[in-house]
């Protein structure tokens, strides 16, 4: 279904362009924009009017100058489609774009507003700033959609993990009963640091992989002994993380070894 959206020319924010990427991402309709000015008075072709009309219902008009309430336009389409319990950290994001935009707190120069804003262009009623402006919610649809892959990506990870089991009966290594790289955020010496090894099969190169756990989220310091270099095994990282061998029953002498 084809819906036509109203938002204004001129210089762009990431508050309206964050709300088009939203309704492109998590909806089904085939979204067209029309960048109309900030005078129009005649908005009854319009399916969504976001950011412009100086109306407020939640509907089809989004103008968050007449809504009070800390949301820009994106928090509002975001209120709209109703996923904050879904996506809580896209939730962050939109929170982030909404206290910039609002005037609650300026955004940082690498931070994700910033970074839309830098797609506007000195001429502010050419074509390459029309052009512009769709590059910056195709930038905002990337970056979403890959907040989105690993959300729906952590709440799979609970149920491999937990299908999970004992590499070659050792309680110390646990092999993924099917690899996910969002295994770090449920294995690590804080949530469980009798796991000294996580192993997988990698049927796409056909070898065996071991990784030695965080002993918390996000860090380098490892919650297990280093894996040692070793002539039988594909690879080894310096740092010990990580190894590679050709199958399991490599796999298997390697660890006994080490682990």
């Amino acid at each position: 279904m084809k819906k036509l959206i109203a938002t204004h020319n001129k210089i762009f924010h990431a508050d309206e362009v964050t709300a088009i990427a939203l309704l492109q991402i998590f909806t089904d309709y085939e979204i067209e924009v029309e960048r109309i000015d900030h005078d129009t008075n005649d908005f009854s072709k319009y399916d969504f009017v976001i950011d412009i009309s100086k109306k407020y219902d939640g509907i089809k008009y989004f103008d968050h100058h007449q809504f009070k309430g800390g949301k820009s336009s994106a928090g509002l389409i975001w209120e709209y489609l109703d996923l904050s319990e879904k996506y809580p950290k896209i939730s962050k994001l939109i929170d982030l774009v909404d206290r910039n935009d609002v005037g609650i707190e300026k955004a940082k120069p690498f931070e994700f507003s910033s970074l839309i804003k830098c797609y506007n262009t000195r001429n502010l009623l050419s074509e390459e700033q029309n052009q512009q402006f769709y590059r910056a919610v195709d930038f905002a649809k990337n970056v979403i959609l890959s907040m989105k892959d690993m959300e729906e990506g952590m709440i799979k990870a609970k149920d491999i993990i937990n299908s999970s089991f004992s590499f070659n009966h050792n309680p110390k290594i646990i092999e993924l009963s099917e690899f996910t790289p969002y295994w770090t955020s449920y294995i690590n010496g804080t949530t469980m640091p009798f796991i000294k090894a996580v192993v997988w099969e990698d049927e796409d190169d056909n070898t065996w992989k071991v990784k030695v756990p965080s002993k918390t989220v996000g860090s380098f310091e490892l919650n297990g002994k280093a894996l040692k270099q070793d002539n039988n095994m594909e690879f080894v990282h310096s740092n010990g993380h990580f190894a590679i061998a050709k199958d399991e029953i490599t796999m298997i002498k390697y660890l006994s070894k080490n682990i």
